[in-house]
């Protein structure tokens, strides 16, 4: 089932377009990967698909209506957005944070209910916050921030979570964990995930499907296999690669190569 679709979406600032013609889909319970080159468009993309910036012309369809359509609220409901530029500046508790997730069940002067403490408890739980929840975020290590950020978006209960870089400032064991979270909910809620990914070894063996951007379009998108292609990522980072199977998962993994290792190289 077609969950999310992008139909000739361009979208930029004021004048200036950065998306053109973006067209692809995402099906229910995929994590999707949007990888590409510095300033190809992967942050604006994902704040379009967030309301955030709208789109100058065509359409993002959620389920099937325009998300121009959608009461915010609702949306709200379905959406979850992790941006990768998050600065809070008052020293809210965890249990704060997690409870204002709740706003669009609950609206903003409304007692928590039953459910929503239920749920609270359940998301604390899976991403073992339980104990840090009367810590304030200024209390919290760059990791563990980012488990909450990710709580606050899993309280909302979404259909689909949008993450800008989310494992940009984590250690590689900070990576990983995050990304196991992820796929966790992925495989047990029917998660969708459409997440913008620097590291493309990590889009490749987490991601069913990745949209490669150039310079605001779509260059290719498809499976790991098809789109981490030696060819086309040189073509389009405009720097030399080897790519070969990934010795556990058999997915492609990606090899930069410094200069002066070019000459001892051979494709």
């Amino acid at each position: 089932m077609v969950i999310l679709t992008f139909k000739n979406v361009c979208a930029g600032y004021g004048r200036y377009e950065i998306l053109h013609n973006i067209n692809f889909s995402m099906d229910k319970g995929e994590f999707v990967g949007i990888i590409g080159p510095n300033g190809s468009g992967k942050s604006t993309l994902l704040k379009t698909a967030a309301k955030i910036l709208k789109t100058t012309s065509g359409n993002i369809l959620l389920k099937n209506m325009d998300i121009n359509k959608i009461s915010l609220q609702k949306f709200a409901k379905t959406i979850a957005f992790l941006p990768s530029d998050i600065e809070i500046t008052y020293p809210y508790t965890v249990k704060e944070l997690l409870s204002m997730a709740r706003y669009p069940f609950t609206g903003i002067v409304r007692n928590l209910s039953r459910k929503d403490l239920e749920i609270i408890a359940y998301v604390t739980e899976q991403m073992e916050l339980t104990m840090f929840m009367e810590r304030t975020i200024f209390q919290m290590s760059e990791g563990e921030k980012q488990r909450v950020m990710l709580a606050q978006c899993l309280v909302q209960e979404p259909e689909i979570i949008l993450l800008d870089e989310p494992t940009a400032h984590l250690d590689i064991g900070f990576q990983f964990s995050f990304l196991d979270l992820l796929k966790r909910y992925q495989k047990n809620f029917s998660l969708s995930i459409l997440a913008v990914l620097h590291d493309l070894n990590l889009a490749s063996q987490y991601c069913n499907k990745l949209v490669l951007l150039d310079r605001g379009g779509v260059s290719i998108s498809g499976t790991p296999e098809n789109v981490l292609r030696y060819q086309i990522l040189e073509k389009v980072y405009q720097t030399s690669v080897l790519v070969y199977p990934h010795p556990i998962s058999g997915k492609p993994y990606v090899f930069g190569i410094p200069e002066e290792w070019k000459n001892l190289t051979e494709k």
